[in-house]
């Protein structure tokens, strides 16, 4: 319903400003030939009320249009989340473009491409079955003017697509780059600075790309615009030699060339479009192409007595061979150097990568898979160019009252709006503010067991101390296995699994 609703408040945005160019065209050339007891008033009042209704409509449009992103957005990226429940994305940048990108981009095709459009299309009909109806001279050049908008778009579309194929293929390559550099990132202080600046990948090309794009929308813009004008000299030159005597004074004779003269600004919003129209595209290639591995889906195990761990480890790590107890209650650090595998053993305890050896919770064999409602988070959480609130709630419902809880009991007081957008064009938080959101997300759901990738990183004394004291009384009815290089003094942990 929205999506209509903001497809006719841009129709009426259009067609409104439309309307004050037709009328102010005959305005003008009326007040030169009016006679002296000529009503100026009552056009001057029609073209203020069409200007309010297209300020009006345009704000409305905004606003409706946005209020539809936001929910098209978040039913796309619940749709994202049913489909990796059992699942995972083999590389962190496509998870990201995936729930961050992909989503937004085609829940944007109706504000950004389809309304614009519907507007350009329902207003070139409208222009030329009214001036046809009323018997403007010179109004059948308006279905030329539509057969010449039609073409131009076409030719921009297809262009365009050809294009934003290519710029996934270079998105992609320069995302793979990028990864393989920044997992160097430990080799880089023995490397010479011109060494560090000739292996780093290079934008060049996805640069072009964009820019090539920019240029084919300006270019499409400007020949639709020649086009338009050299039909508005034609038909002054037609009006000059051809117009009979008593058409001579007609100030309706302008209406038309005047339509021609401004068709690039009412019809520009429809060039300009095309790159929403890529984006949608590319997202919705992305998202169908979307590296996903299927995962084991295990039911919910409840945690009443402990978890042991039997020569267990990550699958991607053939040496590591855990043996440890852990009850069902308590904080658990394990720790050891960078790289040793102590974010590949949280995951193989929560499933989300295949491990070895045996996992049993409460004397049973739990077998391989993803336990349903064990949380691993992760170091850096996610954070969803959305609203506060869908970044807490993601998909599920809470009650505001919870969600300001939740906010509270991580240190985040201080985000006090939950229709707030985070991201892009809004509010960016910090590392830690990221870490403590993605507490909050755990403190949502009740869950046994939580598995935390260094939670203490990044953040403050105060911060640290705040967190230090959920984690201690979380613990009194859930596992907290902790793996961290770094951990606060203050921490009182159960036991300590050192890893090597």
């Amino acid at each position: 319903m929205k999506a209509f609703i903001t497809v006719l408040l841009a129709v009426l945005h259009g067609g409104a400003g439309l309307a004050i160019l037709i009328v102010s065209s005959w305005f003008i050339a009326a007040c030169a030939v009016a006679p002296v007891n000529f009503n100026y008033m009552l056009p001057a009042v029609v073209i203020r009320a069409l200007a309010l209704l297209r300020i009006g409509s345009g704000y409305a449009h905004m606003w409706v249009g946005h209020q539809h992103l936001l929910q098209l957005t978040s039913v796309l990226r619940m749709r994202l989340f049913d489909r990796l429940f059992a699942g995972r994305i083999r590389q962190r940048s496509e998870e990201v473009e995936a729930l961050a990108s992909h989503t937004e981009a085609i829940a944007a095709i109706w504000v950004g491409w389809v309304s614009q459009q519907a507007s350009a299309v329902l207003m070139l009909l409208a222009s030329a079955i009214s001036l046809l109806v009323l018997d403007i001279p010179f109004a059948g050049w308006t279905v030329v003017l539509g057969g010449l908008w039609l073409l131009t778009i076409a030719i921009l579309c297809w262009q365009g697509l050809t294009l934003a194929k290519e710029q996934v293929l270079k998105e992609r390559e320069f995302r793979d780059e990028s990864d393989v550099a920044l997992r160097s990132v430990a080799l880089w202080h023995l490397k010479t600075v011109t060494g560090q600046f000739a292996q780093l990948p290079s934008a060049q090309s996805l640069w072009q790309v964009e820019t090539r794009q920019q240029q084919l929308t300006l270019q499409s813009q400007w020949l639709f615009q020649g086009l338009a004008w050299g039909l508005m000299l034609a038909i002054i030159y037609l009006a000059i030699h051809t117009s009979s005597a008593a058409n001579a004074g007609n100030p309706l004779l302008l209406v038309v060339p005047m339509l021609l003269l401004s068709a690039g600004d009412w019809l520009g919003r429809s060039f300009t479009g095309q790159g929403a129209l890529n984006r949608y595209v590319q997202g919705q290639r992305a998202l169908r192409e979307l590296p996903v591995e299927s995962l084991t889906l295990l039911p919910p195990l409840p945690l009443n007595t402990n978890l042991t761990l039997t020569a267990f480890g990550s699958s991607n790590l053939s040496a590591q061979q855990v043996t440890a107890d852990f009850a069902s209650q308590g904080v658990y650090l394990v720790s050891g150097p960078s790289g040793v595998g102590k974010s590949q053993l949280l995951q193989a305890i929560s499933g989300l990568v295949p491990g070895h050896g045996e996992r049993v919770c409460d004397g049973r064999p739990t077998g391989p898979g993803l336990v349903e409602g064990w949380l691993y988070l992760e170091q850096q959480p996610i954070i969803l160019a959305a609203t506060l609130k869908h970044n807490l709630t993601l998909g599920r419902e809470y009650t505001d009252a919870r969600l300001y809880d939740a906010l509270a009991k991580v240190g985040l007081a201080q985000l006090t709006q939950l229709n707030e957008w985070l991201g892009p064009g809004g509010r960016v938080l910090s590392g830690g503010e990221r870490k403590r959101l993605g507490i909050a997300r755990a403190l949502l759901v009740d869950s046994p067991v939580w598995l935390l990738d260094e939670p203490f990183e990044g953040l403050d004394a105060d911060a640290v101390s705040h967190l230090v004291t959920l984690l201690q009384a979380e613990a009194q009815q859930r596992l907290i296995i902790i793996a961290s290089h770094l951990y606060p003094q203050a921490l009182k942990f159960t036991n300590k699994l050192v890893l090597s």
